[in-house]
């Protein structure tokens, strides 16, 4: 897989388009729900900052952008923290890449108590047609009809109660998600967000490969499903992450995101209060 790196306006726009999908994503939330559950996203000094106080799960209450649109101060890190902390989050994420500004990003971070909790690779890839590898699986888009089904796959993978929250996204504008199927029964599922630049954001795996599951193919069926899609849908390029990273890149989903035109162009480190 290319890693060739990229420069910080390409970082920015890379942050952003994830960043957009999160906030619309929160932003889809009914408001009793969310306010019931601590579901709200909100930008302090161009960063997005995201909270989901009942989950008490890191990745849910996280901030993306920092040091990357504009340089992190301390004044704007400070005021992050703070949000979290008058909701209560104790469990929460700061994301670090290569290109964050000031120089010393990390020791601002490393000042206020936050440690190096993991990392992940960021993956990309352009408008350019796909040849989508051999199938195995049946793919599907998730239909009013299924959202159902769909919905409650999720929740049960990932042990969270999203309430009436996830069937809103099926219709929404920029919003598609996508099942795979085993002998008529759902095995992953996948989410892909186009937003009004063109780029699609791919999102809402479960179970991850890698962590939740040691089986690679449903989640490789889905990529090349969705990159099809994708393209056929306007979609000028597309960004994920493989989450569970590995140093020699030597997993299977290495493999699949490279045979489906993706690169890496920079790894993000999560910063947690442990």
């Amino acid at each position: 897989m290319d890693t060739a790196p990229v420069d910080l306006r390409t970082a920015a726009s890379i942050e952003a388009a994830e960043a957009r999908a999160w906030a619309d994503m929160y932003a889809a939330a009914p408001a009793d729900w969310a306010a019931s559950a601590g579901v709200r996203s909100q930008l302090v000094g161009g960063v997005l900052v995201l909270e989901w106080a009942a989950t008490e799960r890191r990745y849910f209450s996280r901030a993306i952008g920092l040091g990357v649109a504009a340089p992190a101060t301390a004044e704007v890190l400070d005021e992050i923290l703070g949000i979290w902390e008058a909701a209560g989050i104790g469990m929460f994420l700061v994301q670090s890449l290569p290109q964050c500004r000031p120089a010393d990003f990390e020791s601002l971070l490393l000042a206020r108590g936050l440690q190096p909790f993991d990392a992940q690779d960021r993956v990309i890839r352009d408008g350019s047609p796909a040849r989508p590898p051999r199938r195995e699986l049946e793919v599907e888009r998730v239909t009013a009809a299924t959202a159902g089904e769909w919905s409650e796959f999720l929740q049960r993978v990932y042990g969270l109660d999203t309430g009436p929250w996830l069937p809103r996204l099926i219709g929404r504008l920029g919003w598609h998600q996508y099942v795979a199927r085993d002998a008529g029964e759902i095995v992953a599922a996948r989410g892909m967000y186009i937003g009004p630049d063109g780029t699609a954001w791919l999102g809402m795996d479960g179970p991850v490969p890698g962590l939740r599951t040691q089986d690679y193919e449903p989640d490789a069926a889905l990529c090349a499903f969705m990159v099809e899609d994708g393209l056929a849908c306007g979609a000028r390029g597309f960004v994920t992450d493989i989450e569970a990273r590995a140093d020699a890149m030597d997993t299977p989903a290495y493999a699949y995101f490279a045979e489906l035109g993706f690169r890496r162009p920079y790894v993000r480190a999560h910063f947690a209060r442990l």
